[in-house]
């Protein structure tokens, strides 16, 4: 068992050998570590090999590449830091038996950090393994996957029949969806709108969100990369008699195009524009060639059933359950230290 670690040369490697695994994620994309360097973090990305000298020259197809992972240096006072695998690692088929290994591994690379934070989809790679410390999932630990490789009549068979109707309706009163992928930087129809709309959203729900900067820079920054990346963002739109009524930020990565923000407005909500618009998101991401939409989600800490989970449930689909987030602790003393900053962050909001 062996970490190699990846240079830029090897991104088309490393994204084919991500995108290629079920348990792969746009998170562990290339494209999303740039993205997170661009927000001032340090990343690191290792191939997983089986053998005393593993190589990269195979490819992801070579017998001894049985896995990667994308990590994200996280910064803690006192010079201090943990490292976080968002929906990492990623393993293939043959990799699910090497994970306290590969675990061993990671800490004797870095023997400094005081934890290191997985949180992988595949199950199978947290089931043995007794060491693990679990904590509150960051992303979401269920969601809710559509079968694009189904006809469109199917999609709207398994349907609930009110989401059907709903985007009949939408159809019916002449709702337009547009799919803005071509974004320039600081540009586009409806950009500026349709970040506010979700912001706005978000603090009328009131639920966490990120501010208004983030979505900007974030679209900006995919502005570039959409022309040459294999991560490609997409700001959708449903319009009526050019009103703004809903938007939603979507990406697509390998086989998979996933809702990641989206919001609403509270006007001509008999309308039921976000029902058509992602409808339409579906039927684009089949004639892409993409098998999977991705709600991002159906879950809440408390176990809750908001109005948004029963909106995304009525699309029909597959629950899909995650193995959730877990730390590997490399100094029990300074991880309780952590965990008690935490837990008085909470208590007096420092």
């Amino acid at each position: 068992m062996k970490l190699i670690e990846i240079n830029k040369d090897q991104k088309e490697i490393y994204n084919d050998f991500v995108a290629a695994q079920e348990s792969g994620s746009f998170l562990q994309s290339w494209e999303w570590g740039e993205w997170q360097e661009a927000l001032g973090r340090e990343v690191r990305r290792y191939f997983i090999g089986t053998d005393n000298n593993p190589s990269t020259s195979s490819g992801p197809n070579g017998n001894n590449i049985i896995g990667s992972i994308q990590l994200i240096k996280m910064p803690l006072p006192f010079g201090k830091y943990y490292l976080y695998a968002p929906y990492g690692p990623v393993v293939s088929g043959q990799g699910t038996g090497y994970s306290g290994q590969f675990l061993q591994e990671l800490q004797k690379q870095f023997p400094d950090c005081i934890f290191i934070r997985i949180e992988p989809k595949d199950l199978s790679l947290i089931s043995n393994l007794s060491s693990l410390t679990k904590i509150t999932n960051i992303q979401p630990g269920k969601t809710l996957i559509i079968d694009l490789t189904k006809s469109e009549e199917q999609l709207l068979a398994e349907m609930h029949p009110k989401t059907r109707y709903n985007i009949r309706l939408a159809q019916k009163h002449g709702v337009e969806i547009k799919d803005e992928f071509a974004l320039t930087i600081g540009k586009g129809l409806y950009a500026k709108e349709a970040v506010e709309l979700i912001y706005d959203t978000s603090k009328r729900q009131a639920y966490q969100a990120q501010n208004k900067d983030y979505f900007e820079n974030l679209i900006n920054f995919f502005a570039v990369q959409n022309h040459s990346g294999d991560l490609k963002l997409h700001i959708y739109k449903a319009l009526y008699k050019n009103e703004l009524l809903s938007s939603a930020i979507m990406i697509d990565f390998g086989n998979t195009r996933t809702y990641l923000f989206g919001g609403s407005s509270d006007q001509q909500k008999n309308l039921m524009a976000p029902y058509l618009l992602h409808f339409q998101a579906m039927l684009d991401g089949k004639k892409l060639g993409l098998k999977y939409y991705d709600f991002w989600g159906v879950e809440t800490a408390s176990g809750a059933v908001p109005g948004f989970v029963r909106f995304k449930l009525g699309f029909g689909g597959t629950v899909k359950e995650y193995a959730g987030a877990y730390d590997v602790v490399n100094n029990n003393l300074q991880y309780k230290i952590y965990k008690l900053m935490r837990l008085a962050n909470r208590l007096f909001r420092f």
